[in-house]
């Protein structure tokens, strides 16, 4: 009877789930959607991809949408025998986003159900994971694939909690699965930090191990879970061996061109530490407004700077150089974040009741759960060090440099989502154990009046003297408003006098708006607080008898703290018409769109990029031939809009092939440095727009977009009649800036597979492309002499192969970024077909793998009901 209560309590607490998730969602009941940034550069990145797998009804691995060409291993390939994620289907079954959260929830249920084997408790654990507002600021991204491997968290590390509490088979079955689940999500950089997690936990488990002399229990637990790893990337070896082949030649891989590189081996530390959070900014995982929240500032919220911005127009009167110099402040936006970040979607706000209770955990907690302590609070601060980056530079840099990998992943700050994990998880612990260890009334009651006075009385002086104790005030804004005086002072000294004082004047103001902000989300953390120590205590002065009743009552007390908050940074406003999210590169302004885009700035972006749109999309109707766009009227290397219409020089990617990278560096970027190798002007620029086959260059803005044709676009192929040998990467990319690359091809000695090629001056060779497609395309060329012919497609030396007349024959690496293939004199057919053998080993890897999961699940359930045949059998005979 017990059991099929338990059972209908588990129903109810999905059942609760899904209710949760849809209410939260509820526009996409209606018809709506959420409208993701990243998600609409992905639609324009993919869509070549995509129009090709649907026309040829294969799996496309390359395609030419962005940056001159690219594989497609992490812009939506697809892959053959891809059972796992088949599998996630079925837990992420809701309508997007309500399928994340769906899946959070019941990924730490999961976890909650086999640590606590109470569904209360699994039930409040959920709670407190799922709500994180650094997910829900992740769904308003468009940071699915992160929020996605995030998601199996919590059920992977119950797999692996149960190979080390002895239950092998049931731990096998959880962690192969669960693990092959999360790589299929796809986000290494999120996995990664996990393994940083569980690092911490085995070196936790060993010494304990070798404090109860239990080593070899520990020994057969890492192995089992190792061994379940093992084929949980079996499952996933297609897009696993693909992406790591793709990775070294990435940014994150190894360059040679040491031209403006600081780390040779992965990404510079500055790129990787660009986004730090600051020491003091990590206080607003207690505190959400602690710094101003996000970037995107709500205007009622900086009521007394807009208040003194109307003060300081009126008072200026019609003099037209102080009018001109408001003009140019008021049209600055203003934000009341003023962390040390570049800018940020929201803070990682944890919730007042989960680091309440957390705090009282790492004090309280002991026992047989002391193991479980020591690792999430380690790796808590492990957490905490590692987000703050370039603020504390010495471990930063020793990680970078000597901890493996570490220096393939930016933007450290995104490594509190081991935080995010576990503090919900102690914080659950602590509730647990306060209700069920064997601790004494006193023990616990001390532990309230310590961790709880202290927890109070420091919010109280917050509350009080934070307008005191913090500077609300940024050095970037100190410095804005330095050289704006400094400004001043050229055109009109004056003024300077002035401007200062109203300077002064706005960002008092500013700070104001800040510290009201602080006050009053100080004040909220402490109402949450007082809150949850007033239920703890009210059980331990037996005024509330039922622990299920305070359980429970904090539970509320998580979900409607953080529900509340996560409703500032994903909200109605963030759903749209799911035509718009569906179609968010229109040609035509439509009435829908231009309703929805006066309400919605993401909206308002598609609608003012609708005459850019309709400009490509008539170039690419016009002209069916294979060219290249140059689209300088956006941000040509941070954008996939281009790549929806037509092939683009630019894009939206975060790892782009490294050679491209170092060609946009070098000549895209017009870095001062580079003059000292001799490029001073646009020479390199337009050769390399001319051997990447830029036959359209788009000038002005997207509302008003000019295309020009560049005659002097090399074509799909030509044929060179000149070698230039170098030595050495430097040599090969500065030499792009100095050759006629329409007669010389450029060649390093140390890479071509025959360094005796040749190619002799035909006036009337020529080469032209007769078919293509992304993975194979098919050229014609004619001559009376041998000639190298040089392809504006990028060079991968992974896949693409090549064959003159039926005959495979070398593919060269050509003018740092190009593919060329020797073609003796005579009529010939070439052909460049993309054949990545990752793939067809990956799949055969896969195909076994999946053998062995069915023969695990099954071998599980197997001796799983034989066990308890046993003991219903052992029962009875009792």
């Amino acid at each position: 009877m017990k059991n099929k209560q338990n059972l209908l309590y588990v129903l109810i607490s999905l059942l609760l789930f899904v209710v949760i998730a849809l209410v939260y969602c509820a526009p996409v009941l209606s018809g709506k959607a959420v409208i993701q940034p990243d998600i609409i550069n992905y639609k324009g990145s993919a869509q070549e991809m995509l129009t090709y797998q649907d026309k040829t009804n294969e799996n496309v691995y390359w395609s030419d949408a962005m940056f001159g060409g690219m594989p497609t291993y992490q812009t939506g390939a697809k892959y053959n025998f891809d059972v796992i994620k088949s599998i996630d289907g079925i837990f992420r079954f809701l309508p997007r986003p309500a399928d994340y959260i769906f899946l959070l929830f019941t990924g730490f249920f999961i976890l909650g159900i086999t640590v606590f084997k109470k569904w209360k408790y699994a039930l409040v654990g959920a709670i407190f994971f799922a709500f994180g507002s650094y997910y829900f600021e992740l769904i308003a991204a468009g940071h699915n694939g992160k929020l996605h491997t995030i998601g199996y968290f919590a059920p992977l590390i119950a797999g692996i909690l149960l190979l080390y509490r002895k239950k092998y088979i049931a731990g096998f079955v959880l962690t192969t699965l669960f693990m092959g689940l999360q790589l299929q999500a796809n986000h290494i950089q999120m996995t990664f930090y996990l393994f940083l997690a569980m690092l911490v936990f085995a070196i936790v488990q060993f010494i304990d191990s070798l404090k109860k002399k239990e080593l070899p229990d520990f020994l057969k637990s890492s192995a089992l879970t190792i061994a379940a790893v093992l084929i949980a990337v079996g499952l996933n070896a297609n897009r696993l061996l693909s992406t790591y082949e793709y990775s070294k030649e990435t940014t994150r891989g190894k360059s040679e061109m040491t031209l403006l590189k600081k780390n040779s081996n992965g990404l510079d530390h500055d790129y990787i530490t660009q986004w730090s959070y600051g020491k003091l900014e990590t206080l607003n995982l207690f505190i959400p407004n602690l710094m101003g929240g996000g970037s995107q500032t709500n205007p009622d919220d900086l009521k007394n700077y807009t208040s003194e911005l109307q003060n300081t127009q009126y008072s200026l009167g019609e003099d037209e150089f102080n009018q001109q110099v408001f003009q140019a402040v008021a049209s600055q936006s203003k934000s009341a974040y003023w962390g040390d970040q570049p800018g940020t979607s929201g803070p990682a706000y944890q919730g007042a009741v989960v680091v309440f209770l957390f705090i009282i955990g790492a004090f309280m907690v002991r026992g047989q759960y002391s193991t479980y302590k020591k690792w999430l609070v380690g790796a808590t601060i492990l957490s905490f060090v590692l987000a703050w980056g370039k603020n504390l530079p010495f471990i930063t840099n020793l990680f970078i440099d000597y901890f493996p990998m570490y220096d393939k992943f930016r933007a450290v700050s995104s490594i509190l989502v081991i935080a995010e994990f576990t503090m919900p998880f102690l914080a659950i612990l602590t509730l647990y154990y306060f209700f069920n260890s064997d601790e004494t009334e006193e023990f616990k009651k001390k532990v309230l009046y310590i961790a709880g006075g202290s927890t109070v009385g420091l919010l109280i002086l917050f509350y009080l003297f934070g307008g005191m104790l913090f500077p609300f005030a940024s050095g970037d804004e100190k410095l804005m408003t330095e050289q704006l005086i400094g400004q001043i002072q050229q055109a009109n000294p004056n003024a300077v006098g002035l401007w200062d004082g109203l300077m002064k004047r706005l960002d008092e103001a500013l700070i104001l708006d800040r510290i009201d902000m602080f006050k009053a989300d100080t004040l909220r953390t402490l109402i949450f607080v007082l809150l949850t120590l007033a239920l703890l205590l009210a059980y331990q002065f037996k005024f509330i008898k039922k622990p299920a009743i305070v359980v429970l009552a904090i539970g509320a007390l998580a979900l409607i703290d953080r529900y509340t908050v996560n409703k500032r940074y994903l909200n109605e406003d963030n759903f749209v018409s799911s035509y718009i999210v569906d179609n968010p590169f229109p040609t035509e302004l439509s009435p829908r769109l231009e309703t929805e885009a006066t309400n919605n700035n993401n909206v308002a972006q598609i609608a003012y990029k609708v005459p850019m749109n309709k400009l490509l999309s008539e170039i690419s109707k016009q002209d069916q031939s294979h060219f290249r766009v140059y689209n300088t009227a956006v941000s040509t290397f941070n954008e996939a809009g281009t790549s929806y219409f037509v092939p683009s020089v630019g894009g939206y990617h975060a790892a782009k092939l490294g050679k491209y990278q170092d060609v946009v560096d070098v000549y895209f970027s017009q870095d001062e440095r580079l003059k000292q190798y001799g490029i001073k002007d646009e020479k390199g620029l337009i050769n390399v727009l001319n051997m990447l086959n830029t036959k359209y260059i788009i000038h002005g803005n997207p509302t008003e977009p000019k295309v020009q044709q560049n005659p002097t676009a090399l074509g799909s192929a030509w044929l060179a009649s000149n070698i230039k040998w170098t030595e050495n990467a430097n040599d090969e990319i500065l030499a792009i800036n100095s050759i006629d690359v329409n007669n010389t091809v450029i060649l390093r000695k140390d890479l071509v597979s025959n360094s005796n090629l040749k190619s002799v001056a035909d006036s009337t060779a020529k080469i032209n492309l007769v078919e293509y497609s992304p993975m194979k395309m098919t050229y014609k060329s004619s001559s009376k002499t041998d000639q190298i012919a040089v392809f504006s497609e990028v060079y991968y030396p992974h896949g693409w192969t090549a064959t003159v007349d039926g005959k495979e024959v070398p593919v060269e690496k050509a003018n740092y970024v190009l593919r060329a293939v020797p073609v003796s004199k005579g009529n010939h057919t070439i052909v460049l077909e993309f054949k990545p053998q990752v793939i067809s080993t990956g799949n055969t890897i896969v195909i076994i793998s999946n053998i062995i999961l069915l023969l695990v699940v099954a071998g599980g359930v197997y001796l799983g009901y034989k066990k308890c045949k046993e003991e219903k059998d052992l029962t009875l005979a009792e």
